[in-house]
C-alpha cells in the first residue's frame, strides 16, 4: 500500500505526485462508501443504493465522476506540515472534505439551477430521471422537478453527515478529532454565509457592487472549503495550535481567491470538454465576479446594456456569449483579472518564509510546490490560449 505522506514529501514532479494522490484517494473514497453501504444492509434497498449503488445518482458514482481532489490533497499537506506520520489514517480522514465538497456542490447546483456538473447531469436532474423511470404519478404540475430538488437536498445532507463521521472515526487522538470536528463545523458555517451573500449579490445591480464584496464571498466560500478549511482540519489532526493555523491562513486565503479567479476565467472562456457544463456558465448563471464587474465598469452605455441583458436572460447569454467575451478582452477586464491573480499568488509566496519559521523547511517547500501546481493549472490557461492566440504565455 502506498504511503501517501512519503509521496507528498518526495522530490518527484508535482504533477506525478498529484496523479498518484488522486489514484490512492479515489480508492479510499470508493472503499468508504462501499463499506458504509454494507453497514446499512438492514435499511431499505434505496437507502443502500444512494450510497454505493450502480445508478448515477448514488454518492459513489457522483463523487467518482471527476474532480481534481485538491481539497483532500491540501488536507493531507496540512497534516504532513505538522509532522504527521499516520499515512493511512490521514488519507481515510481526507475523504471528509471531498464528501463535504460533494454535498456543497449538490446544494449549489440547486441554488444555481445548474443542469450539468463534471460532464454529466446535476444531482437534482438525476433524481428527476429516477422519478420518470419509476413511473411515479405527479399530483402537481411541477411534481417531478420538486422531487428531484428534494432528493438532491437530502443527498447533500447525507454527504455532509458522512463527512463528519469520517473525521470522528479516524485513527487519531480524541482531542485532535474533536478540534477537527469543530474546525469542520466552522468551515460549513462560513461557506453557508458566503453562499448566502453570493445569492444576494446575484440579485443586485452591477452598479451597486464592489469588488471587495465579491472577494469576501470568495474568501468565505472558495478559500473556506477549498484551501483554508482543508489545510486547517488536516493540521489540527496533526496537533496544530492557533499560531500554526494563523500562518496557514495567510497562505490559504489568497490561494483560494486565486483558485476562484482561475475558475471565473474558465467559466467564461472554457470549452464544454474542459468545464463539464455549458460554455459561458458564469454568464448563464449571472455570477457576480470581479471579471464581469470590471467589464461593466469599463464599458460604454451600449456595451453595459448588452452585458445587463445577457445577465438577465439565459437565452441572450447563450446568443451573446461571443460578444461578451470580446468585451472582456477589449475593456482590459481579462488583463485586470490576470493581474489580480498575480497579486494573490504574490501573497501566497510571501507567506512561505513565515511557514518555514513556524512549521519548518519541509512544510514551506510542500506549500510552495502545491501553490505552483495550482498557479500553473492548464485548464484555465488552455481555455484562454484557445480563445485568443495573443494570450500571453505565463
Amino acid at each position: 500500500m502506498t504511503n501517501i505522506l512519503e509521496v507528498l514529501a518526495s522530490d518527484r514532479p508535482i504533477g506525478e505526485i498529484v496523479e498518484e494522490f488522486q489514484r490512492e484517494f479515489n480508492r479510499v473514497l470508493i472503499d468508504f462508501l462501499s463499506q458504509k453501504a454494507l453497514e446499512s444492509r438492514l435499511l431499505p434497498p434505496l437507502a443502500r443504493e444512494v450510497l454505493a449503488g450502480e445508478d448515477p445518482h448514488s454518492l459513489l458514482r457522483f463523487a467518482a465522476r471527476g474532480g481534481k481532489r485538491i481539497r483532500p490533497l491540501l488536507f493531507c499537506c496540512g497534516y504532513l506540515s505538522l509532522g504527521g506520520t499516520n499515512a493511512q489514517a490521514i488519507l481515510e480522514a481526507s475523504v471528509a472534505v471531498e464528501l463535504l465538497q460533494t454535498g456543497l456542490i449538490i446544494h449549489d447546483d440547486v441554488i444555481d439551477r445548474s443542469l450539468e456538473r463534471r460532464a454529466g447531469p446535476t444531482m437534482h436532474l438525476l433524481w428527476q430521471e429516477y422519478f420518470r423511470r419509476r413511473g411515479y404519478r405527479a399530483r402537481y404540475a411541477t411534481e417531478m422537478e420538486h422531487f428531484g430538488l428534494s432528493m438532491a437536498l437530502l443527498m447533500g445532507d447525507i454527504a455532509s453527515a458522512l463527512a463528519y463521521e469520517q473525521i470522528l472515526r479516524a485513527d487519531f487522538p480524541i482531542e485532535h478529532k474533536l478540534k477537527a470536528a469543530r474546525a469542520f463545523s466552522g468551515v460549513i458555517y462560513r461557506v453557508a454565509l458566503g453562499e448566502l451573500l453570493d445569492v444576494d449579490l446575484g440579485q443586485r445591480a452591477l452598479d451597486t457592487l464592489t469588488e471587495a464584496e465579491i472577494l469576501k464571498v470568495y474568501e468565505l466560500k472558495t478559500a473556506g472549503y477549498t484551501t483554508e478549511g482543508p489545510l486547517h482540519i488536516g493540521a489540527v489532526l496533526g496537533g496544530a495550535s492557533a499560531p500554526h493555523l494563523e500562518v496557514l491562513s495567510e497562505y490559504a486565503i489568497p490561494l483560494g481567491i486565486a483558485f476562484q479567479i482561475q475558475d471565473d476565467l474558465l467559466g467564461m472562456f472554457g470549452r464544454r470538454s474542459e468545464i463539464g457544463k455549458d460554455e459561458g456558465s458564469d454568464l448563464l448563471e449571472a455570477k457576480r465576479t470581479p471579471l464581469l464587474l470590471k467589464v461593466w465598469q469599463e464599458s460604454s452605455p451600449s456595451e453595459r446594456a448588452l452585458l445587463e441583458m445577457a445577465l438577465q436572460d439565459p437565452e441572450r447569454a447563450v446568443r451573446d456569449l461571443g460578444q461578451v467575451r470580446a468585451l472582456i478582452v477589449k475593456t482590459g477586464a481579462l488583463r485586470y483579472a490576470l493581474e489580480l491573480l498575480d497579486q494573490n499568488f504574490a501573497k501566497v509566496y510571501a507567506s512561505l518564509p513565515k511557514i518555514e519559521e513556524r512549521l519548518g523547511r519541509r512544510a514551506a517547500r510542500l506549500m510552495r510546490r502545491v501553490a505552483e501546481y495550482i498557479e500553473n493549472r492548464r485548464d484555465y490557461k488552455g481555455a484562454l490560449e484557445s480563445y485568443d492566440d495573443d494570450f500571453p504565455q505565463r
